[in-house]
């Protein structure tokens, strides 16, 4: 009876045992095939090697298998010598990773040479409930500009999980807005708010956000101040440019600064400055943002204007403003044909010119001054006048009293007959010269070439054409076209009115 015994639970070994080929002289059995936990846990497999052949093994290799993902897997070899019938007991570990909840089959594996033996196991994941707060914000804002700070949650759970977030807004200690809402999560999934304060006053501010899920409760906290800076600022014109200017309590540059002059739009360099250039006098107005305090101011641009008069040798040149009020101090040029020179005017607005320095023709006159804009001014000045000497013959009076007796007039005219017949001739010349043919002119100062072209007094001119040889850069007429080709100047007028003038100006390279 016990022999029948006996050789029945050898019968039904094999049943119980894992499966395995059927040379192999192993069986690896785990002590506990149902486990379960949450990503980022480590499972202990613990098992058993029976050795089932009749001879000793060595250098055992056991490991285990299953998904691709979502688990880290160990294998190790057992070296030490398992006798026939021997078992040995060792655990294997396996690291649950960031994978969905449910039910996995793993399959522990042991293999010496050909032979293998493989037993499975169950591991349930359940859900991992966490995730992570956040807020971005900056520590500082300058006070003007809006403040956005961005709340952020985002999901590190291997499933959906669903709880409530909410957050509250502080100003100095007290608040003035709280929200909440219940939101559900995937994995790896984010929650994001743009939360905006329109130009908030000057202050400290403090942003509390939290969350729970799950009853798993976290919450973040974020603090930044409002400033305004104590900045000044300088506005003025200089040398045909307006300059603002915009400085911090140290006397340094601020860049970025809004600025507005007439209405264009600009930003500070660097340095904190603006230029602005001009050209026309008037009422600029300047609008500037400094953190948020809002200043309007002027600048007036006043340009000069000349008027002149010649008196023989001299060039009487005064200078006004916009306003037709004389301005003082103003250095005036003059450049002619024999040189150039300056002058000053006085109280008056009136500057002195010696003719004699700049020599007659046309003389180019410039009114400078870093405060307004300049003007220039083309004058034809003509040499004065000299009088003729006369000689008078004084007779000593004498005692002795003679009567007058008239004459008749000489009938020879002797040399003044001869002077006025010349005097004829010459009148005869320049009169037809000047009613019947035109008159050019042509002077140089400095880096400018001038003609001047007169048609006759009694009758137009029609078809006038002037070509010089030179090397110009540009070239302005009065009238007509004028031009630079292959290093040759080209006017041409189509008509001119009697006695009409017309100027070329060439500004020489």
């Amino acid at each position: 009876m016990k022999l029948r015994a006996l050789i029945l639970v050898l019968l039904m070994i094999p049943v119980f045992l894992p499966s395995a080929s059927a040379q192999s002289p192993l069986a690896i059995i785990p002590l506990n095939d149902n486990f379960s936990g949450v990503p980022g846990d480590v499972i202990v497999i613990p098992f058993r090697l029976i050795n089932l052949g009749n001879e000793t093994i060595s250098n055992v290799t056991v490991y285990v298998t299953g998904p691709t993902e979502g688990f880290l897997y160990q294998s190790k070899v057992i070296r030490d010598p398992i006798g026939p019938n021997e078992t040995v007991q060792d655990t294997l570990s396996v690291k649950i990773l960031n994978i969905d909840p449910g039910k996995y089959t793993l399959i522990i594996v042991a293999r010496v040479g050909s032979s293998y033996s493989e037993a499975q196991v169950t591991i349930t994941v359940k859900t991992f409930v966490d995730y992570a707060l956040r807020i971005d914000a900056d520590d500082e804002y300058l006070y003007g500009n809006n403040v956005t700070a961005l709340l952020r949650i985002t999901s590190q759970a291997n499933g959906v999980i669903i709880g409530r977030i909410g957050y509250s807004f502080y100003y100095d200690g007290t608040l003035f807005k709280s929200f909440s809402t219940v939101i559900y999560l995937r994995p790896g999934e984010s929650w994001l708010q743009n939360l905006t304060l329109t130009t908030p006053k000057v202050g400290n501010y403090m942003i509390y956000f939290w969350g729970n899920f799950s009853g798993r409760f976290k919450s973040t906290t974020a603090t930044f101040r409002v400033y305004q800076r104590n900045l000044k600022y300088e506005a003025y014109f200089r040398d045909g440019v307006i300059y603002v200017q915009v400085y911090d309590e140290n006397g340094n540059g601020v860049p970025n600064i809004s600025i507005k002059i007439n209405e264009i739009p600009f930003k500070t360099d660097d340095d904190g400055t603006v230029a602005y250039l001009v050209n026309q006098p008037g009422t600029y107005k300047i609008v500037l943002n400094l953190d948020g305090r809002i200043i309007t101011t002027f600048v007036e641009v006043k340009k000069l204007f000349m008027s002149y008069s010649q008196e023989n040798d001299t060039l009487l040149v005064k200078v006004v403003d916009s306003t037709d009020v004389p301005v003082p101090n103003i250095t005036v040029t003059a450049s002619g044909p024999l040189g150039k020179t300056y002058a000053v005017t006085d109280s008056s607005g009136l500057a002195t010119v010696d003719l004699k320095k700049t020599g007659y023709g046309t003389i180019m006159l410039k009114a400078e001054s870093s405060r307004y804009i300049g003007a220039e001014a083309n004058v034809k000045v003509v040499p004065p006048i000299t009088p003729m000497p006369t000689s008078t013959t004084i007779t000593p009076e004498s005692n002795v009293s003679t009567s007058t007796v008239p004459q008749e007039p000489q009938k020879g005219y002797g040399p003044l007959g001869v002077v006025l017949i010349i005097a004829g001739i010459l009148f005869a010349g320049t009169s037809y010269s000047a009613f019947f043919m035109p008159l050019t002119q042509e002077e140089v100062l400095d880096r400018y070439y001038f003609v001047k072209v007169k048609a006759p007094r009694l009758r137009g001119m029609d078809n006038f054409r002037f070509e010089k040889a030179v090397s110009a850069i540009d070239v302005r007429a009065t009238k007509g076209t004028a031009k630079v080709e292959d290093n040759r100047v080209i006017w041409e007028i189509e008509h001119l009115e009697p006695g009409e003038e017309a100027y070329l100006q060439v500004i020489l390279g």
